[in-house]
């Protein structure tokens, strides 16, 4: 699969090289600015510990955000080749990653190369059911879902919520996501589109050397979806596969591997679906998720219902004297609104019930095994 996308890279490097003499831009590149802003306010109903467990109390009002800016720019060179940028500012205090995303976009007839830090061909080309509220898909009810804690600070881990199929379908191997990357995607053809990605290690913004006797290198994702209208009805699937090609000698995560896929109907106002997605090989994350939905929008309307059930091995937090026994679960359901009120701003809301349970022997008899929370959440959402 490597010397593949090795191959087809080379094919196109050599494409644009030929037509390198006329390759001059009609004008340097011109960023614009654009973005989103997500505020929330919502009160949660959760538990607070009790037998075996610290007490702590999860339960009130809590306003959450998420925001971007983003910079983007794009030319066309005489020969017809398109060259762009893509740096993504968090626009919240974020110590530990600054900059979201930031790759180089080259594309033409030949299809679309990204080279940089972004997500790889299997998360891009994953099809999930759409939701209006905060996302059931991406681990965002995990922030109004407290979990308790026993005397040795063990509890149920939240952290797989995102990028690994406890809390989300949109997956990669032992969670890269904007890890540097060179992907290629293909021109859609009769509705299908292919997509390959290769990245060096797993780290985001390094420009270190890895060192493949003691880090997991050479990660290679594969995402291939349709998307295609017959009449009035819209059908897509997609499949995603990845794995870790030299897994390290120094921790237990061989050769991880990655996987995901997604179906969806759309007619009328009225849309389906379910992604599926699961790991191996990948430690406390290795697991399995699904999440199904349907939805329905008419005019500047649009209401959706969604599920979603995890499962992990690895289900304690940190705690020096637990070991890892047993399995944690997780089951989310969400009934969600939104209301356009102009170009780029909605309004949205959310009313969901979340429940984790473990069945690890260090937690049970405890109320730390379990943690259960019911929010309602409302917001806006502006895009510029």
């Amino acid at each position: 699969m490597k010397k593949i996308l090795l191959g087809t890279t080379a094919i196109v490097a050599a494409g644009m090289i030929a037509a390198a003499p006329s390759a001059i831009a009609a004008e340097k590149i011109k960023l614009s600015v654009g973005g989103y802003m997500e505020q929330w306010i919502g009160y949660t109903n959760a538990d607070d510990g009790g037998v075996g467990a610290v007490d702590q109390d999860f339960t009130g009002f809590d306003q959450k955000s998420d925001s971007e800016i983003h910079f983007k720019g794009m030319t066309t060179l005489d020969n017809g080749i398109s060259v762009g940028v893509n740096v993504q500012l968090e626009a919240n205090s974020n110590a530990g990653d600054q900059i979201d995303e930031s790759y180089l976009i080259v594309k033409g007839g030949f299809g679309e190369v990204n080279l940089g830090s972004e997500n790889s061909a299997m998360y891009k080309m994953n099809y999930a059911p759409a939701e209006f509220g905060i996302g059931i898909n991406s681990g965002d009810e995990s922030a109004w879902t407290g979990a308790a804690k026993n005397a040795d600070g063990a509890g149920i881990n939240k952290g797989g919520f995102f990028r690994s199929p406890f809390g989300s379908t949109y997956i990669e191997p032992l969670r890269a996501n904007d890890s540097e990357k060179l992907s290629y995607y293909t021109p859609r053809i009769e509705g299908f589109q292919l997509g390959l990605s290769y990245s060096p290690d797993t780290k985001q913004d390094s420009n270190g050397q890895p060192n493949r006797d003691s880090n997991n290198t050479d990660l290679m994702m594969a995402g291939l979806n349709f998307n295609r209208n017959f009449g009035s009805t819209n059908f897509r699937a997609s499949l995603g596969y990845g794995s870790v090609l030299d897994g390290s000698n120094a921790t237990t995560s061989q050769e991880a591997s990655a996987f995901n896929a997604g179906i969806g109907l759309a007619m009328g106002g009225f849309a389906a679906g379910i992604a599926y997605a699961t790991y191996d090989d990948s430690g406390a994350n290795d697991g399995s998720g699904i999440n199904a939905g349907v939805n329905y929008s008419s005019g500047p309307w649009g209401v959706s219902l969604s599920y979603f059930h995890g499962e992990k091995d690895g289900v304690s937090d940190n705690a020096p004297v637990e070991t890892l026994v047993g399995e944690a679960q997780h089951n989310s359901f969400m009934l969600s609104a939104k209301y356009a009120l102009g170009p780029g701003i909605t309004a949205n809301g959310t009313i969901g019930h979340t429940k984790l349970k473990s069945d690890d022997t260090a937690l049970q008899n405890t109320d730390a095994a379990e943690a259960e929370a019911t929010y309602f959440v409302v917001g806006m959402r502006v895009s510029f």
